[in-house]
């Protein structure tokens, strides 16, 4: 934080120029040679600091009071609206209402469809996690997206986007985007575990997991015959997995691998890995 400086107040001194004060433009007063009287001193030493302090009181008579310095400005504050949102996003929401009467339609892109939503409690506060699809004649090729809202109360709009994903129809067309909200990474603040499914046989889909108190994902993979689920006991992730043997048909694995992940510090960690017959 910059400091403030107050100017104090000083007895006016008439610098001893060869004309009057501001009758010269600043840089000729700045200029203008100081009258030197009697013999010129040995040595110009003594007078080095007697000629700087009058120079600097004849640039500050003749500029006034002028613009602080640039270093005692304070500091840009960081924009409220993280970048990368999907597009056509509403920037904000004004009312001042609490997460169950907010109307969600308000918090996807104009003619957007909401397909869920899901209501979270942070350590930053009460949040809104809402998916949504765009209108079309094929319901396996549209645009989609997801976005996670939270109320702020800092003077500024009420509630704002901290985090969003576009997922545009293309090659890999997403069929379906969902979430379930818990805390997986035993901090007391819930979080999102989102899933967007590619479909195909093997009921394909990228799974993320967003800290909804920070908006950071902190948490990805992509898969097939698998599942990754919020875990209670001990809070973080369970992956359940299809492991198939030569010779088995894709619909019946011999086994299910069962992986818990917890989150140490930010790395995610095997709990526990367990093999079961379905």
């Amino acid at each position: 934080m910059a400091k403030r400086f107050e100017r104090g107040r000083a007895t006016r001194w008439e610098p001893p120029l060869a004309v009057a004060p501001g009758t010269l433009p600043p840089s000729a007063a700045l200029m203008t040679t100081l009258p030197i009287r009697g013999p010129r001193p040995a040595s110009i030493a003594p007078m080095r600091l007697p000629f700087l302090v009058a120079l600097l009181v004849v640039a500050t008579a003749c500029t006034g009071s002028g613009a602080s310095s640039p270093s005692a400005q304070p500091a840009a504050s960081a924009s409220p609206y993280p970048s990368g949102l999907p597009a056509d996003l509403p920037p904000s929401f004004g009312g001042a209402v609490g997460p169950g009467d907010v109307p969600v339609a308000a918090l996807v892109p104009l003619k957007a469809q909401v397909t869920g939503s899901w209501r979270a409690s942070t350590a930053a506060g009460d949040a809104i996690v809402v998916a949504w699809e765009m209108p079309g004649g094929d319901p396996f090729r549209t645009d989609r997206g997801i976005a996670v809202w939270r109320r702020f109360d800092d003077g500024g709009a009420p509630w704002r986007p901290v985090w969003g994903h576009a997922y545009p129809a293309g090659r890999a067309p997403v069929e379906n985007v969902s979430a379930q909200v818990a805390d997986v990474t035993g901090d007391g603040s819930e979080d999102a575990v989102i899933l967007a499914e590619t479909g195909g046989s093997g009921a394909c889909g990228t799974t993320s997991v967003v800290d909804l108190a920070t908006g950071a994902v902190i948490y990805r993979s992509t898969g097939c015959d698998r599942t990754v689920d919020p875990n209670a006991d001990p809070a973080g992730l369970v992956v359940r997995e299809a492991v198939y043997r030569p010779g088995d048909a894709h619909c019946c694995p011999s086994k299910v691998r069962t992986t818990v992940l917890v989150d140490n510090a930010g790395t995610w960690q095997t709990s526990s890995v367990q093999t079961s017959t379905p």
